[in-house]
């Protein structure tokens, strides 16, 4: 009798830390908020209005607001990979939560197909943030079972 051995072969994988997971997400999500943004501009009307506006305070701080909302997202890439996880999670979480409140109320309105489809991916992208923070891989650590 002869046996015969079969090989199977797989694909090699790795285990990739929740941080550069996080990362890779907050990274999706900027790309998906700049690309809304760009594409905006070409809305009929769009840069008209923006021809409009007027150098008031009122201005200057909604811009502000508008530039603090696109750079969390941009150090979070990076906040992610050096903070402790016990702040990086809770971070993640509170940020990511936040621009969910945020994305759903600002877009309650709106009427354009691509800035819906941007909102539901950007939307999905955080909560996949969130659910990654929230169920951060947890180590024993020696010294506090002492």
């Amino acid at each position: 009798m002869s046996s015969m051995n079969s090989t199977k072969t797989v694909f090699e994988d790795f285990q990739i830390n929740v941080k550069l997971k996080i990362s890779a997400l907050w990274i999706a999500v900027m790309f998906c908020y700049v690309y809304g943004d760009y594409i905006q501009i070409y809305v009929p009307g769009i840069l008209a209005k923006a021809m409009e506006v007027k150098a008031t305070t009122e201005t200057q701080f909604q811009f502000f607001a508008v530039a603090l909302l696109m750079v969390l997202p941009s150090v979070m890439i990076f906040f992610t990979l050096v903070v402790k996880p016990k702040i990086n999670r809770w971070l993640n979480i509170i940020l990511s939560t936040l621009y969910i409140i945020m994305l759903i109320a600002t877009n309650l309105t709106e009427t354009w197909g691509f800035y819906l489809f941007l909102t539901t991916i950007e939307v999905l992208i955080s909560v996949v943030i969130v659910w990654y923070a929230w169920n951060w891989p947890r180590i024993k650590n020696k010294e506090i079972s002492k």
